[in-house]
């Protein structure tokens, strides 16, 4: 049995990373894959660099945010909403090297394949070819889900994403892609599991109408050795007040609207 931590969207906070960091430890995990985000609208930029290169994935993915950071290292943020240039800004300024770092995440692809014990497995931020935009969210239907399982991704058996921050669990059937079709001969069915990892840092989710999610958040995938796998979703509590007191300390721009994203 492998186990692979897989985990994305830190966005600036380094409790959240030390806390999936830790349980993913507790669980055996064999190795570890980044989906992209690691920097803003939180506080944390240097220490959770360090903290990062400690985990030492063996994947790391470019999300829209590495990409954000790149632009505005080497002045290229003109197209960037006024409030990312700031908080770009931000990051820039607390990072001891912003140049050499943009450098290299400028390196991460948008999309790995890793196939694992058999299992042939799709790594993305969002779309394999396209790091930001709406297309993957929890309202996508499986005519859109399928741009997962196009080109040279026909024969994955399981996309996994992030960006959403939303954990998502679903099957599409490559060849019945609309719902309720009539009469289908469930014998030509070609389905594929689709997963999305939710978010170490700035978790979306509001799993009932009392609660909405503030724990990290990250999938701790199992694959045996004959190809039956074992998605387990894990939202690790930890104290998010030690957040907002450094986002008050380092003057983080937005610290209310950050605050607020959690719903406290």
């Amino acid at each position: 049995m492998t186990k692979v931590a897989i985990f994305s969207d830190i966005h600036g906070n380094l409790n959240a990373l030390k806390a999936f960091y830790s349980d993913s430890k507790k669980n055996g995990a064999d190795d570890y894959w980044f989906l992209g985000d690691l920097f803003g609208p939180g506080p944390d930029t240097q220490e959770l660099l360090e903290a990062f290169k400690e985990i030492e994935p063996s994947v790391k993915i470019r999300g829209n945010w590495e990409d954000f950071l790149i632009n505005s290292v080497h002045n290229d943020d003109k197209e960037l909403p006024d409030s990312i240039r700031i908080i770009e800004s931000y990051v820039t300024n607390h990072l001891q090297n912003p140049k050499e770092i943009s450098e290299n995440i400028s390196n991460w692809p948008l999309h790995q394949e890793k196939t694992i014990n058999g299992v042939r497995i799709g790594l993305s931020h969002n779309l394999p070819d396209n790091n930001s935009n709406d297309t993957l969210s929890i309202r996508s239907e499986s005519h859109e889900l399928v741009e997962l399982f196009q080109g040279p991704r026909q024969t994955l058996d399981i996309a996994i994403y992030a960006h959403i921050h939303h954990p998502t669990m679903r099957y599409i059937d490559l060849n019945c892609l609309m719902p309720n079709a009539k009469d289908y001969n469930y014998s030509q069915a070609d389905e594929r599991l689709v997963l999305n990892i939710g978010s170490v840092g700035l978790p979306f989710d509001k799993p009932t109408h009392l609660y909405k999610e503030r724990r990290a958040e990250y999938l701790l995938l199992e694959i045996g050795e004959g190809g039956d796998v074992y998605p387990h979703f894990r939202r690790i509590p930890y104290d998010n007040s030690l957040e907002f007191k450094k986002a008050s300390e380092k003057k983080l721009p937005f610290k209310e609207r950050y605050k607020n994203s959690f719903n406290l």
